[in-house]
């Protein structure tokens, strides 16, 4: 009887912590640090963000990037969008390989938490390296 009484509280306990599936984090925009008014300046901050987290550059265009994370554990690796501007810097999600991105009959978008991770530490490299990037003078 002591057995199971302390069994079920960590039964309990293991259950809690196993979420496997989260929302899906839509990151909000970073505003661009006044002084970086040019935007192949941005652009090389973003590429350094990406690269310093080992992400490359799978396409590009006016504007955007789409940037994918290198397959680690079972090939799981997303595709983000990275839309900038001279004000701004904008993140949406693409596609996902393995990171199980599904919807549910109440809108919700659910996905592995590694996603969340993975994209949050995306967002901080590029903050970083705006931050970092000298301002013009003007």
């Amino acid at each position: 009887m002591k057995v199971l009484c302390l069994q079920i509280p960590l039964i309990i306990f293991l259950l809690g912590g196993c979420t496997t599936y989260v929302g899906l984090h839509q990151p909000e925009k970073l505003m661009v640090p006044q002084g970086q008014t040019n935007l192949e300046t941005i652009q090389v901050a973003i590429r350094e963000g990406v690269s310093k987290q080992g992400w490359k550059v799978v396409d590009e265009g006016p504007n955007y990037l789409i940037v994918s994370s290198e397959p680690y554990w079972r090939a799981r690796f997303p595709v983000i969008q990275i839309s900038y501007s001279q004000y701004s810097v904008e993140f949406a999600y693409v596609s996902s390989r393995n990171l199980r991105y599904t919807y549910i009959t109440e809108g919700k978008q659910l996905v592995r938490r590694d996603y969340n991770k993975m994209v949050n530490g995306l967002v901080q490299s590029i903050r970083y390296q705006m931050d970092q990037t000298p301002r013009r003078r003007l």
